[in-house]
C-alpha cells in the first residue's frame, strides 16, 4: 500500500479526535468559542507556522507530530484565563505564555490518546517541544501534512499534523532519509 495513503488515513483518524478535543477543551476550560474552522491537506506543500508552536509526537517512530501553532493574541488570552488564580508579574508573562502553550497541547493530545486507543490507534505521546519564531514545515514526497485553523475572536490556532515522524526531527525539520 502507498505510504501516503496509509498516512492520510492515519492523519484523518487523528485529526477528527484532536479537532473535537481541542474545540471542547478551549470552550469548556478557557471559555473560548470557535468562530470558524478551516481544514487543509498540504502533503508536498510547505506550511508556515506562527511565532509560538508546541509540538508533540504521537504513536510509534513512524507516527505523527502534532503542532499547535498559536496566534500571539490568542495565546495571551489563553494564558490570562489559564492562570487566572495566579499573580503574575509583568516580566513573567512571556514565561507563562510559553508554559501555557506547552501545557495546553499536552493536556489536549494526552486526552486524545485514550480515544485513539479505544479505536485501536496511536497511544504514545512525547513531551511537548516548544519552537519559538515563525518557521516553515517543508512538504516533501512521502510526507503527509494536514492542518486545522481554528479561529476565535481572540485570534487563531493552527493545529498541524505531520507524518511520518521518522522523516522529521522534533522541531519539524525535514530529515533526508529519516532519522
Amino acid at each position: 500500500m502507498n505510504l501516503n495513503v496509509v498516512l492520510d488515513h492515519e492523519i484523518a483518524a487523528v485529526v477528527k479526535v484532536v479537532e473535537r478535543r481541542t474545540i471542547d477543551f478551549l470552550c469548556d476550560e478557557l471559555k473560548l468559542v470557535v468562530k470558524d474552522i478551516g481544514r487543509y491537506l498540504h502533503n508536498e506543500q510547505s506550511v508556515k507556522l506562527r511565532d509560538v508552536t508546541a509540538i508533540v509526537g504521537v504513536g510509534s517512530r513512524t507516527g505523527l507530530y502534532i503542532a499547535y501553532s498559536y496566534d500571539a493574541s490568542l495565546l495571551h488570552a489563553m494564558m490570562v484565563r489559564y492562570t487566572a488564580e495566579l499573580t503574575i508579574a509583568p516580566e513573567e508573562e512571556a514565561l507563562y505564555m510559553r508554559e501555557t502553550a506547552s501545557e495546553v497541547v499536552n493536556v489536549i493530545v494526552g486526552n486524545c490518546t485514550a480515544d485513539l486507543a479505544r479505536q485501536g490507534g496511536l497511544v504514545t505521546l512525547s513531551p511537548p517541544v516548544l519552537a519559538l519564531g515563525a518557521r516553515t514545515i517543508q512538504g516533501r514526497p512521502k510526507t503527509a501534512i494536514a492542518a486545522l485553523t481554528l479561529t476565535y475572536s481572540e485570534g487563531a490556532l493552527d493545529v498541524v499534523f505531520v507524518g511520518p515522524k521518522l522523516l522529521f526531527d522534533d522541531h519539524l525539520n525535514y530529515m533526508e532519509g529519516g532519522v
